[in-house]
């Protein structure tokens, strides 16, 4: 009756049941942990940029389609007011962007003038916290920029 016992007890030990299992979590998950972190950062910097190349093509247009330029800077901080309460603050950048505005002619709103707008934004904090808070990076400047022309009968 003994040697039944360590028989059974010996055929359980040679069967490789669960195995795949436990392969699975020491070898796989370790390797995965870290590429999942790297695509989420990945994707959050590159809508980030995406977000920013958008305002900066929608403030050039509103720019050069202002039609006095008393009405540029209330045209472009209405936008970004906007563009803050619809974009940034729904995926947790609590940041402004500063908008830059360069002209290739003087005055702005020359006919078939060029009118670049550059959108960037200053990341000084961390996304993460609790036991992955060491992945803090120092601090990134995204841009964006886009060039309209003014329209040739101004």
């Amino acid at each position: 009756m003994f040697v039944g016992v360590k028989a059974s007890r010996a055929g359980r030990l040679n069967q490789d049941e669960g195995s795949a299992v436990i392969e699975f979590v020491v070898l796989a998950l370790p390797l995965l942990l870290p590429l999942m972190i790297y695509v989420s950062v990945l994707h959050e910097n590159s809508t980030l940029t995406s977000d920013l190349h958008n305002l900066a093509r929608q403030s050039a247009r509103a720019f050069v389609t202002s039609s006095d330029e008393s009405l540029e800077s209330p045209r472009l901080q209405a936008l970004l007011r906007i563009f803050e309460s619809k974009v940034l603050v729904p995926h947790g950048t609590s940041e402004i962007p500063a908008l830059q505005v360069e002209c290739s002619n003087s005055p702005c709103l020359t006919p078939n003038g060029r009118v670049r707008v550059t959108a960037s934004v200053r990341l000084t904090n961390s996304r993460f916290g609790g036991f992955l808070r060491f992945l803090n990076s120092s601090n990134s400047l995204v841009s964006a920029s886009d060039t309209q022309i003014v329209d040739a009968w101004r």
